[in-house]
């Protein structure tokens, strides 16, 4: 007897001494990362909405979340130096498919996935290839912000001018609106648009191009005769921008929208909608709706994708805030308060909601469905939307440009990942 009780209490302080290092460990992994740092591009929108969200992460976790927003290209290149640097600044990332030259440097994310089933209520087909982004076969992002871009018009601008929006299916309808309205309106520009920063003339670009991004031998190329025909009319678009309309910021070119000064608007929705709604800094308020997008090829997506870097301090972490950040729980408030279009379809199915944005959804749905990314990464895109806003400008051709993009794009490798998105989004020569 005496024998098993003191088995009994070799038994219990065994349990307790595990309990206490349990109890060690855990309290070990809360304090081994006091702060994580995340990445969001500087709009108003994402960054400002992670923002109102870190104090409540704290408060449950115990770890300060520093946000650090910078403005796109800013943000691409800053992300893409600290990866290649493995300076582990960040400990999750914003990003897209621009960044598919250092997928390699992302955590696969399909267990945190399979085991948290994230995907339950989002938006059907946003995790598949070609939409979220993956690597070597695996998840590496997860998507919190679907946009794509976007044609704003005022109803009673294009009323007066005769204008019916529904004919307005290609950018030769569209330019031929414009000079109806000028003609009708002097003093009103036909359209306002983020000149400002050259890379968003690839909205223009690829709604309107309807040909092959990658050849037959997997290189980049465009097909020469339908890229030229396109392009050819980007110095025409640009006439009926406002005047020193070249240069403009996303929220120049939006003011001048919602002050009643531009008939129509080329924007990222999530960006202006908010704005445009609001009768405190809106004069279109009630008066403006979104319209199918122009074009033969397709509307630009943006889907945003969260990362976590191989270097985060604390991977779990970060998918914890990945999840609170990006997850369904939040995600109606996130739009609410901040316009982020959702990637989840409990906010498109609150009947509420539905009917106050009557005016934009049903346009906006459907242009969704039909987005796609461009195959290219980074350097590719860049070298494209910088070149075609030269010909925009004046400065250069339709066809040498056509002809410096080939050129440049045939020394440059197509990167795995965006081939796999080329073949299953049409986007190769056949």
């Amino acid at each position: 007897m005496i024998a098993n009780q003191l088995r009994r209490l070799i038994l219990t302080a065994a349990v307790l001494l595990l309990v206490a290092a349990s109890f060690s460990l855990t309290a070990s992994a809360q304090s081994s990362v006091k702060q994580i740092t995340v990445t969001y591009m500087e709009s108003g929108t994402y960054n400002k909405a992670a923002e109102a969200l870190a104090p409540q992460f704290e408060k449950d976790t115990g770890v300060k979340v520093k946000v650090v927003a910078f403005p796109w290209a800013v943000l691409r290149q800053n992300n893409t130096n600290d990866l290649l640097t493995g300076a582990g600044q960040y400990d999750a990332m914003s990003g897209g498919y621009y960044l598919s030259d250092v997928y390699d440097k992302f955590v696969p994310l399909d267990d945190y996935i399979a085991k948290s089933n994230y995907a339950d209520g989002m938006i059907p087909g946003l995790l598949e290839v070609g939409k979220s982004e993956w690597n070597k076969g695996k998840h590496i992002g997860v998507p919190y912000g679907i946009d794509s871009y976007g044609l704003m018009v005022n109803n009673d601008i294009l009323k007066a001018a005769g204008v019916d929006a529904a004919t307005l299916k290609t950018w030769a309808d569209f330019i031929a609106a414009c000079k109806t309205i000028t003609a009708k309106a002097p003093d009103i520009a036909c359209f306002t648009h983020s000149t400002g920063n050259p890379e968003q003339i690839g909205a223009f670009f690829f709604s309107g191009y309807d040909g092959y991004y990658v050849n037959k031998a997997g290189k980049y190329e465009l097909d020469k005769a339908k890229a030229v025909a396109f392009a050819s009319q980007l110095p025409e678009l640009w006439k009926y921008l406002p005047p020193n309309g070249n240069a403009l910021s996303f929220d120049e070119a939006e003011q001048l929208f919602a002050d009643g000064k531009a008939a129509m608007l080329v924007d990222w929705p999530s960006f202006s909608a908010k704005k445009l709604d609001d009768k405190a800094t809106s004069k279109v308020a009630g008066k403006w709706s979104q319209i199918a997008f122009p074009g033969g090829g397709f509307p630009w997506l943006s889907l945003w994708q969260q990362f976590i870097p191989t270097t985060a301090k604390d991977k779990d972490i970060s998918w914890k805030w990945m999840q609170t950040f990006a997850g369904k729980e939040n995600a109606k408030s996130n739009f609410v308060n901040f316009g982020i279009n959702s990637v989840w379809l409990n906010v498109y199915e609150d009947k509420d909601l539905a009917a106050q944005h009557a005016h934009q959804w049903p346009a906006m749905l459907d242009s969704f469905k039909r987005a796609k990314n461009p195959p290219l990464s980074g350097e590719a895109q860049d070298f494209l939307t910088n070149t075609m806003v030269q010909v925009a400008t004046g400065q250069m051709t339709a066809a040498d440009a056509i002809d410096q993009i080939n050129t440049k794009w045939a020394t440059l490798d197509v990167p795995t990942s965006q081939l796999d998105v080329a073949k299953g989004a049409g986007l190769q020569q056949k």
